[in-house]
Formats: C-alpha cells, structure tokens, sequence
C-alpha cells in the first residue's frame, strides 16, 4: 500500500532532518570561531565537509564515485553540477577533498542562526537582480583567487521532475574563462530519486556521482562561452544518459 511507503519516507526524511540540525548544533562552536572571531574560509570549507559527510553517513546515504580525472587537491576550480535535489549540496562538499564554496540564493541568508554562517561563507546571489549577479560573480572570482574553489550550479536552480538538463546559464562559464580556470562538469544521478521535492518521497540507499575530468578554456577549439557552456552540457548530458541506460 502506498501510504506505507509515504510514512516511511516522512519518517526518514524527518530523521535526515534531526541529524543534519544535531550535527549543525555540535559544528556550531567551530564555525562561529572561524566565521566571526578568526576569519578562515577555507577552515569553514572544511568543517562543512566534515559535517556533510557525517549528516550522509547517519542518513544511510552512500556515495558511489567515479573519478574521470584525477584532482589536484591544491588545483582552483570551477565545479559545475547538475541540480536535482536539496541534497546535491551536502552530497558534493562530502566527495570533494578540497575547500568549495557555493553561489547560493539570497533567501537561504534569512533563515535564523543558519543564515549567518550561509551569508558569510557563500557567495550569496539574488538571481532577479542582474546587477547583484553581476556583482556575486566579481565576488566568487575574489574567491578563486584566495585559492578556494567554486562550485556553481549552471542551471540556475532545480528543473521540473521531468526535465533531465535544464539549459545551461552562462555566468560560471564567463568566469572560469575571464579568470582562465578549469572547469570540472560533475554529474549527479540518483538523488531526484533518493531525495526528491516531494516530502512523502524518498529513501536511503547508493548515490552515484561521477567528477569528469577538468576543461581548460584554451582546450576549446574556439575559446568562447558559448563553447564551454556546450561542452559541459553535453559530457552531463550524455553521463545522465548512460546512468538512466543500466
């Protein structure tokens, strides 16, 4: 019966919420310490990591990853994933073994307590205001440049349950070519699954990711954003399509 699995997922999604709340209460001292007292956001990066990692290992979520490249831990990136769910976030800062920050939307800074750590550890972007895009995009190059990587979601937010690739916006590829850093496509495919929109929804179980190797700009053989857009599009797109093919 159907509404058996409806409160067996409520029930889980509730539990994945209580860990992901504990472990933000238990994370709290460290990153009041590093966000407000001595300044460190690669040391906040980390500890973000850490509490990704564990919110995923409590909620019975595990990671099957498949490296096409491997990364230069002391590299700068530029790390583009498809969006699917709430949990490709914690989901990538748990893999990647090297300080990421996001570009997240503006409305998650008014959540209490969270959003204070949110604001100040992310380049936070108003996507309605194109001047305040502009301006997140000039601050995540001040980023790159302090040696922590970036990690921007080119569809701009998550599609329709339908859609498998939303088109692909062209700030983070303006960015990696003016800054001339590498871009690295990231394919996401089980969490529209594993944890969907929808609450009733959802269960515990193997996510697979798969970190594509990274595209230099000057690899393109025409060095322009459309191109790179392009590129990064379709090693997603074709991945997404060899996972939906097993």
């Amino acid at each position: 019966m159907k509404w058996i699995g409806y409160l067996l997922s409520s029930l889980w999604r509730i539990w994945f919420l209580i860990v992901f709340i504990l472990l933000f209460i238990a994370f709290i001292p460290a990153l009041f310490f590093y966000t407000a007292i001595y300044k460190n956001n690669k040391i906040v990066c980390h500890l973000t990591r850490y509490w990704s990692k564990l919110t995923l290992f409590f909620s019975f979520i595990y990671p099957s990853i498949e490296w096409e490249h491997k990364l230069d831990k002391k590299g700068h990136y530029i790390f583009c994933p498809n969006h699917v769910s709430t949990l490709d976030i914690p989901l990538i800062l748990a893999v990647l073994p090297m300080p990421i920050q996001y570009m997240g939307k503006a409305e998650i800074a008014k959540i209490p307590l969270f959003g204070y750590f949110y604001k100040n550890n992310t380049v936070v972007v108003d996507r309605g205001n194109k001047r305040d895009a502009y301006d997140a995009f000039l601050k995540a190059g001040e980023q790159l440049k302090k040696g922590i990587n970036m990690c921007i979601f080119p569809e701009g937010g998550i599609p329709k349950a339908d859609v498998l690739l939303k088109k692909f916006k062209n700030g983070s590829f303006r960015l990696a070519i003016e800054q001339d850093i590498k871009t690295i496509p990231i394919t996401i495919a089980d969490n529209k699954r594993i944890f969907p929109q929808e609450y009733f929804k959802g269960r515990p179980g193997i996510v697979r990711i798969k970190i594509h190797k990274p595209i230099a700009p000057n690899s393109l053989v025409e060095k322009s954003i459309e191109n790179l857009n392009t590129s990064v599009y379709n090693t997603i797109f074709e991945q997404l399509n060899t996972y939906g093919s097993k």
